[in-house]
C-alpha cells in the first residue's frame, strides 16, 4: 500500500528513532526503503541490523551523492501504490500513514498533505503547523506557507511521480523539495489535506537545510521553475506563482539568512550579500512594484542593523 523512502547520512544518533516510528505504524502494509548515502559513522551498522530483522525493509548503501539522488533512487525501488518521504532525523506519529491512506483512498487523491510539529533536541514543542482544506487544487500551490515545500508531510501516488517523470533536482541543496512539489501538485488531479500535525520535524541546527552555504541555490530552482512552466506552455497563467516564489524564497528568506549571518558574525556574510544581489539582478523580468519595495526594504533594514552596531562600537570606545 505504501513505500516510505528514508535517505540517511551520518545520523547514528537519530536513525533508529526514525525507522522505529515507521515500523510501529498502525498501517501494516508498509515497505521501508533506506538509502544510505555513504555514511561514515555507525548509521550503516544500525540500518543493516534493523533491516535483517524486518523483511519489509529494503536497505541500500550508495556513494555519497546527496539527499535528492537518494530520494530519486528510492522512488525507482518503490513498489507500492503510494510513496512517502521521511527525513532520517525526524519521526512520524503512529497513525499518520493510516489516516493519510484512508483519505487518499476515500477521495481518490493523488496527494494528501498533513501538518507537522517542530521540535528541538529535547523534543520540546517549538511550534505546530496545520493545513486547512482548500476549495480547489490551485489553492494548495502556495509556496508562502510552511507546509508546502517539504515532501515529508505528504503522500503521493507512485503513478503520478513515475508517469510525469518527477524527480528531485540533484544539482542544488536548497529548494529541491519545493520544486518537486511545484511539479507534483501541477500534474495532480486531486489533492486532499488533513488538519492534524502527524509529522515531527526535528530542528537540527547542523542539517543541510540550515547551512548558509547552500542558500543561493534557490535561484537555480526559481530558474528551473520558470523553464518548467514555459515547457508546459502555462508560464503566463502561473507567472504570479513564480513571482511569489521569487519574492519569498529569493528575497525575503535570503535576507533573513543574511541578518542571522551578520548577527552571528559569520565571516562570509559580505560575500553572500553581494552574491544575493547579483542573483536577484538576473530576475528583473519578474519585478513588480511590490517586489521592488520588498527588495529595497530588506536592504534598508539590513543597513540599519549594521548602522546600529557601528554606533555601539563607537560609543564603546
Amino acid at each position: 500500500m505504501l513505500s516510505v523512502i528514508i535517505p540517511a547520512y551520518n545520523v547514528e544518533k537519530y536513525i533508529k528513532r526514525c525507522i522505529d516510528s515507521v515500523l510501529n505504524q498502525s498501517l501494516k502494509k508498509i515497505e521501508i526503503i533506506i538509502i544510505d548515502d555513504g555514511s561514515k559513522d555507525k548509521t550503516s551498522d544500525i540500518c543493516l541490523e534493523i533491516s535483517t530483522k524486518n523483511s519489509n525493509i529494503k536497505y541500500k548503501k550508495v556513494e555519497n551523492s546527496g539527499c535528492s539522488a537518494a530520494r530519486n533512487l528510492g522512488i525507482l525501488m518503490s513498489t507500492n501504490k503510494y510513496i512517502a518521504f521521511l527525513d532520517s532525523d525526524d519521526w512520524v506519529d503512529q497513525d499518520m500513514y493510516e489516516e493519510m491512506i484512508k483519505v487518499a483512498e476515500k477521495n481518490d487523491s493523488d496527494i494528501v498533505i498533513c501538518g507537522f510539529k517542530k521540535l528541538n533536541e529535547e523534543k520540546k514543542l517549538l511550534s505546530t503547523v496545520k493545513i486547512l482544506e482548500k476549495k480547489n487544487k490551485d489553492d494548495y500551490i502556495d509556496c508562502k506557507t510552511e507546509w508546502f515545500s517539504s515532501p515529508c508531510n505528504k503522500i503521493y501516488k507512485r503513478d503520478l511521480i513515475l508517469k510525469n517523470n518527477i524527480k528531485f533536482l540533484t544539482n542544488v541543496y536548497t529548494g529541491e523539495d519545493m520544486f518537486f512539489n511545484f511539479k507534483s501538485l501541477f500534474f495532480s488531479k486531486k489533492i486532499s489535506s488533513i488538519n492534524e500535525a502527524y509529522y515531527n520535524y526535528f530542528m537540527n541546527e547542523s542539517s543541510v537545510s540550515n547551512n548558509y552555504k547552500n542558500r543561493t541555490d534557490i535561484y537555480i530552482v526559481i530558474d528551473e521553475l520558470v523553464k518548467f512552466y514555459k515547457e508546459n506552455n502555462v508560464y503566463q497563467e502561473n507567472i504570479n506563482k513564480v513571482r511569489e516564489c521569487f519574492k519569498y524564497h529569493g528575497i525575503i528568506y535570503p535576507f533573513d539568512v543574511l541578518q542571522k549571518m551578520s548577527e552571528n558574525k559569520v565571516k562570509d556574510w559580505k560575500r553572500f550579500y553581494l552574491k544575493i544581489k547579483e542573483e536577484i539582478g538576473k530576475f528583473k523580468y519578474l519585478e513588480t512594484i511590490d517586489i521592488k519595495i520588498c527588495y529595497y526594504y530588506r536592504i534598508f533594514r539590513l543597513k540599519m542593523m549594521w548602522l546600529k552596531r557601528y554606533k555601539k562600537m563607537l560609543m564603546a570606545k
